[in-house]
């Protein structure tokens, strides 16, 4: 019996594949995969996978984080067969791989409620998204009139992670502020705004969940006047889309799925993995994205 692997690596990496790099597979055992990207999917994708290894004891699978633009651009340069995305692809990334040959395809293998932070000493208890986006393009810097006080120290990801860049198209719409902390993983976010008291920040549903929450309060989210305020623990809003930065959690992987990645795809969607997700504080696949799985399964 072989020996189980599982690596976590929360490490940075390039956003941007070299155009050159060949689209060969992965050099690996039939019994191995190389998962690589998102950050915030790295903890419930390594659960995943621990599982997995539990009922397939031949079978060794590596996880590691760095960010979605990092995932996707190992599965462009060969280096992972899958790749963890919380966005979708970009347009510059879907011409990259049709010149490369590649036919990708997203699995969505979980939905989060991307929740919004403040520490735990502001009174702050819901926002607009009006509001929100004035907060990261820099326009409000004080809290006084949104129910706080002081001073706003705004917290988010580096530019290779696909949270970073799925908050600044659905919230920020427009630029981030300079003065944005720009964090090396979601972790860091969630330390960074338990210990400063003006803190804002923004971390997947998994983060917050359960006594993960200590220090910060979860801000809900108005989307209209004279609406009420939606949380990211809403599992209902998210799964409908109501609550405003609901947002499927992709897998990336380069033609149809065989053997083991097939196998590891199918768990990850059986009630058994879905129960897992659920777990680590993810909601489950929305009822679109389920179709489109059974194509890629070839179920």
């Amino acid at each position: 019996m072989s020996s189980l692997l599982l690596l976590l690596a929360a490490c940075g990496g390039s956003t941007s594949p070299s155009a050159e790099a060949p689209a060969a597979a992965p050099a690996a055992s039939p019994n191995s995969l190389t998962i690589k990207g998102s950050d915030s999917e790295v903890n419930v994708v390594q659960a995943l996978a621990e599982a997995f290894m539990k009922e397939h004891p031949g079978v060794s699978i590596s996880v590691s984080g760095g960010g979605s633009g990092t995932g996707i651009a190992a599965i462009m340069d060969g280096t992972a067969q899958l790749a963890n995305s919380s966005r979708a692809l970009s347009g510059t990334e879907k011409i990259d791989a049709g010149r490369r040959g590649l036919d990708l395809k997203g699995f969505v293998f979980a939905t989060d409620g991307l929740a919004v932070v403040v520490n735990e000493k502001n009174a702050v208890a819901s926002l607009s998204m009006d509001d929100l986006g004035k907060l990261y393009r820099g326009e409000t810097t004080a809290w006084e009139g949104l129910g706080g006080a002081g001073p706003v120290s705004l917290y988010g990801r580096q530019s290779n992670s696909g949270t970073y860049t799925y908050f600044k198209e659905a919230a920020v719409k427009g630029e981030y502020a300079p003065t944005l902390k720009q964090m090396n993983g979601t972790s860091q976010i969630v330390e960074g705004v338990r210990a400063d008291a003006g803190g804002l920040g923004y971390v997947a549903a998994g983060y917050v969940s359960g006594d993960k929450v200590t220090g910060l309060r979860v801000v809900g989210l108005v989307t209209a006047p004279g609406q009420a305020p939606v949380l990211p623990t809403d599992e209902a809003a998210v799964l409908s889309g109501a609550y405003p930065l609901a947002r499927p959690l992709y897998q990336f992987l380069n033609g149809a799925p065989t053997g083991v990645l097939k196998d590891f795809l199918a768990f990850e969607a059986s009630p058994a993995g879905q129960s897992i997700v659920k777990a680590a504080g993810f909601y489950t696949i929305a009822p679109e994205a389920v179709t489109a799985n059974a194509a890629i399964l070839g179920q």
